[in-house]
């Protein structure tokens, strides 16, 4: 070999090591600024619990907060789960307000039943990023566009705490059942709140709503006369209360208001979603299993399961549960996800989700 090689070689080799060194720096620089933020966090925890936020004219720092109770959820992992709530009515959950809260827990929800939907406040528990939250993120439904955290819903915040508006289906004691959640299961819980349309939608919107639904009442009954949208009454009778909140929510989802609204609130482009042979036969056979059908709390009945869990995989995967790196960079088309005791296998082409298979978890 020619000296020439040989320098040609070593150069080679002194630039890889170099590329090694500076990925290494990277790694460590983040591991280091990492370390710093939980170091920072630990102290003022510390500072807080000694008694200093006290003092008078000092800046309190931070709160501790006792969660009320927690969910026990259809999703128990975080593949699957509906980015907003009400996308998977199908998907089930139960609230139980913890004994340690309240002497007698029910009292609490006494009057709540005449909701038909509630806010719930939640924390993320299994957010691994807390110390490293960033100013900017990707939301999915932009597809990899950046935009700031505060514009968005994402669960990296700096706080992390979520905010679902669910409906309730019914409440028996201190336990609350729930439905069209987006929560993951174990979730603690900091509170619950009613939905009032009243309050919880803007005026021009209730205004807007009114006018265009007087005009469809006129035009459908073929009178002149007024029709009256109640908004005043502070506790809405669960019937009506759910006709309130589908009528509003359908003229939100018009495109009259689309068209004022940005990107990330605008209806997205759903999936169609197929069911293999073999998935069918899954789902029968699912269902005919006695000790499996048992073991799914919330989605599957013995009586109606296999009607309940299609409907629920089919919501789940109209809205395209995958990251923004698994759509646009992931070459594997292979998905899968768990939704009460099934572990679905499905994959991904262009606008299709397909079913491939539906079989008894092991995680339940």
């Amino acid at each position: 070999m020619s000296d020439l090689e040989k320098q040609s070689t070593e150069i080679q080799l002194i630039r890889r090591e170099l590329k090694n060194i500076r990925q290494e720096l990277m790694k460590q620089n983040a591991r280091l600024k990492s370390e710093v933020s939980r170091i920072k966090t630990v102290l003022s925890q510390e500072h807080l619990k000694s008694g200093s936020s006290g003092v008078k004219g000092e800046e309190q720092k931070g709160f501790s907060m006792v969660p009320i109770g927690h969910i026990s959820s259809c999703f128990n992992t975080k593949n699957g789960i509906p980015r907003q709530p009400s996308l998977c009515s199908a998907a089930k959950a139960t609230l139980k307000i913890e004994n340690s809260i309240f002497t007698n827990p029910e009292h609490s929800l006494i009057g709540l039943d005449e909701f038909s939907h509630i806010w719930v406040l939640f924390v993320f528990h299994e957010n691994k990023k807390q110390n490293s939250v960033k100013a900017k993120v990707h939301p999915p439904r932009l597809n990899g566009a950046s935009v700031g955290v505060f514009s968005t819903r994402s669960p990296h915040r700096p706080c992390a705490i979520g905010l679902s508006l669910v409906k309730l289906d019914k409440i028996e004691g201190s336990i609350l059942f729930l439905s069209g959640i987006d929560i993951l299961d174990k979730t603690p819980v900091l509170d619950i709140k009613p939905y009032i349309p009243f309050y919880d939608i803007p005026n021009a919107l209730k205004i807007s709503s009114e006018n265009e639904l007087s005009e469809k009442h006129q035009s459908e009954s073929g009178s002149s006369s007024q029709f009256s949208y109640n908004c005043k009454t502070k506790l809405l009778p669960n019937q009506n209360a759910k006709s309130e909140f589908f009528e509003l929510e359908s003229f939100t989802n018009s495109k009259k208001f689309n068209q004022n609204l940005p990107s990330l609130s605008k209806a997205p482009e759903y999936l169609d979603v197929m069911f293999t042979n073999r998935a069918v036969s899954d789902l029968e056979m699912f269902h005919s299993e006695k000790d499996h059908s048992e073991k799914c709390r919330y989605c599957l009945t013995f009586v109606d399961g296999q009607i309940s869990a299609k409907k629920g995989i089919i919501e789940i995967l109209e809205n395209d549960p995958r990251s923004v790196y698994r759509r646009q960079k992931c070459t594997d088309r292979l998905y899968y996800f768990y939704l009460d005791n099934m572990h679905i296998t499905c994959w991904f082409d262009e606008m299709i989700a397909e079913v491939l298979r539906v079989k008894p978890s092991c995680k339940v």
